[in-house]
């Protein structure tokens, strides 16, 4: 049955804000649990199925989906998955899902609601994930894919110091039902086992978020804020905007700071 048939039958109208727009096209939803290497056994989490387009094929390729759903009115269209037992739904905010029921080395394949994207990431980074494919709008994937002097932010310094990230494929606005305003991009995250070794994640996104403060002003500008000892980062050039400076860069600023602090 198609999306749109099962959204009639069970008289759903959408709400925009839960960021609901559900893929349609089977082959880019293959594609997506393709590029995730999935395996049979392995636990994937999938946030906002939806509809169930993504849910059907992870579940095929036999990994154990732990789905969560915010929205209760789509439980008659994914009860059709309960008969599976490698398949498990939680119907809660994915916000205030804990992470630790999913132990380490999980997978995240998901097309998330673009309003919350940044936060979601934010969640993943912060996990014990190993790989994670996320369909997102493509303004914020171009940002997160951004070179060096480039429209970067500080959430792309923080995935790209911590995850290897590539373009898996774009995604037309015309494969969602209802169709979305921006065309989309699909993202596969694999993580760097080795910096998040070295270096804390969370003070490293704290850090760095104090420095993208005001992106248009200088790393003095903005160090200004929140560091007493400015001589540290004397071999720096303070006078660059942060979006100018490398993700190498702003680990060798990380570090002079957890030294001066």
């Amino acid at each position: 049955m198609k999306i749109a048939d099962y959204l009639r039958q069970y008289k759903l109208n959408l709400k925009k804000s839960l960021g609901q727009n559900f893929l349609t096209n089977l082959e880019i939803a293959k594609k997506i649990v393709e590029s995730a290497n999935v395996q049979t056994g392995e636990t994937v989490l999938e946030i906002g199925p939806g509809a169930g387009t993504i849910t059907e094929f992870l579940i095929k390729k036999g990994a154990n989906v732990v789905a969560v759903e915010i929205d209760k009115r789509l439980t008659p269209i994914l009860d059709r998955f309960n008969e599976f037992e490698n398949f498990k739904i939680y119907y809660q905010d994915f916000l205030k899902f804990d992470m630790k029921l999913l132990g380490e080395n999980f997978k995240v394949v998901s097309n998330i609601p673009y309003s919350i994207t940044g936060m979601i990431i934010k969640k993943i980074l912060f996990s014990k994930f190993s790989t994670a494919v996320l369909m997102v709008q493509k303004e914020v994937g171009d940002r997160l894919l951004a070179k060096p002097g480039e429209d970067r932010s500080f959430l792309t310094v923080v995935v790209q110091t911590f995850t290897d990230i590539e373009k898996v494929l774009h995604v037309s606005k015309g494969n969602f039902v209802p169709p979305p305003q921006v065309d989309s991009v699909v993202l596969k995250f694999t993580r760097k086992e080795n910096i998040y070794e070295k270096y804390n994640i969370e003070e490293f996104w704290t850090f760095v978020s104090k420095c993208f403060e005001k992106k248009r002003k200088t790393l003095l500008n903005n160090l200004k804020g929140f560091v007493k000892n400015l001589d540290c980062f004397s071999e720096f050039d303070l006078k660059l905007r942060p979006q100018q400076l490398s993700n190498d860069d702003f680990l060798k600023l990380f570090e002079k700071y957890k030294g001066c602090k």
